[in-house]
């Protein structure tokens, strides 16, 4: 997917919503409710810099993070839309509700949505999923919405093998195609490498070449992310990543300094999955988007945004901040 400087339509992130949990675990403090040794917590904070994560507090109904919904357009009861809103999901998790109910199916009756069902088939790159097939879509008179609830439902799910600690969150996105954009999504790239697919069961000796060959995996979909969207990485202001342990490694590699890499949300929001894009999205804009040198399509605020998911599936694309003037940026802790 390319989307030219001089196309009229453009896909754009016109409202972002993301929703937290107040409490948070002190890693090095509470190690047995993330199902690991004080040991391996020390270890973390360590070499990972993790020190605290997001976690729904006990006896909360899980219903309180999961059905946080982004506010919908007032075009939306206008004509020009109608009704048409797509509802889609991108968790990484397999389990989003308890057995028997659908978070989708209760969403679009609320709010009187088209839902288009859940896909978690790329992992954590599923939600880079749903931006390339909704920008590859025809431009259309409607608007999307992708919702994601990253929840761990067990003390097992809460660590990530040797990679991070999950943190608990909702986020969810409002999109449409229109020659106004706000967050213009430049490019999408996704690489599959399917020597991988068994991901985290695969063997020790995968494991071993998916770390070797994990480098080169991501140099790869980054540059084509990068061509696709026809910029440089010097061009790119910031970068967005996925909240494992490998981009300081990737960073030198990259020859990128560490100063343009929104690194902060690691220590205190653990590896929140799909939602790790839009949170770090989301207090970017914070940290960055400024109203006295608001940013204009001559000179966008870039961020590239890049993850990668078990099974050899990795993700990159460059979203250019152009107008600020309507552009939604919902936060709420819970």
């Amino acid at each position: 997917m390319r989307i030219e400087d001089n196309y009229s339509v453009a896909l754009s992130i016109d409202a972002i919503r993301v929703v937290r949990p107040k409490k948070k675990l002190v890693l090095v403090d509470d190690f047995d409710a993330v199902h690991c040794t004080s040991f391996n917590a020390h270890i973390l904070k360590k070499m990972m810099g993790i020190e605290t994560v997001n976690v729904l507090p006990e006896g909360e109904p899980h219903e309180a993070l999961m059905m946080p919904l982004v506010s919908l357009s007032e075009q939306e009861s206008s004509t020009e839309y109608g009704n048409d809103v797509e509802l889609r999901s991108a968790n990484t998790g397999a389990m989003r509700a308890q057995f028997g109910q659908s978070v989708d199916r209760a969403l679009a009756r609320i709010h009187n949505l088209t839902p288009l069902g859940l896909s978690n088939a790329n992992r954590c790159v599923s939600l880079f999923k749903q931006l390339d097939m909704i920008a590859r879509s025809a431009p259309a008179p409607r608007q999307y919405c992708i919702h994601n609830t990253e929840l761990a439902f067990s003390k097992e799910m809460r660590i990530t093998r040797g990679l991070s600690v999950q943190g608990d969150s909702n986020t969810s996105l409002r999109l449409s195609h229109t020659d106004a954009p706000k967050i213009r999504v430049s490019s999408v790239h996704l690489h599959y490498d399917r020597r991988f697919a068994r991901g985290i069961w695969g063997d020790n000796v995968e494991t071993k070449a998916y770390e070797e060959n994990y480098r080169q995996n991501m140099h790869q979909v980054i540059h084509r992310a990068l061509f696709k969207a026809g910029v440089t990485l010097s061009q790119i202001d910031h970068l967005l990543p996925h909240n494992i342990k490998s981009w300081r490694f990737l960073c030198q590699s990259l020859d990128v300094s560490e100063s343009r890499l929104f690194s902060r949300n690691i220590q205190t929001e653990g590896h929140c999955f799909c939602n790790d894009m839009v949170i770090n999205l989301s207090d970017a804009l914070e940290a960055f988007a400024h109203e006295d040198t608001p940013p204009t399509v001559e000179n966008p605020l870039r961020f590239l945004a890049v993850a990668a998911g078990a099974g050899g599936m990795f993700g990159a694309c460059v979203l250019d901040v152009i107008q600020l003037e309507g552009l939604r940026n919902e936060r709420h802790a819970i």
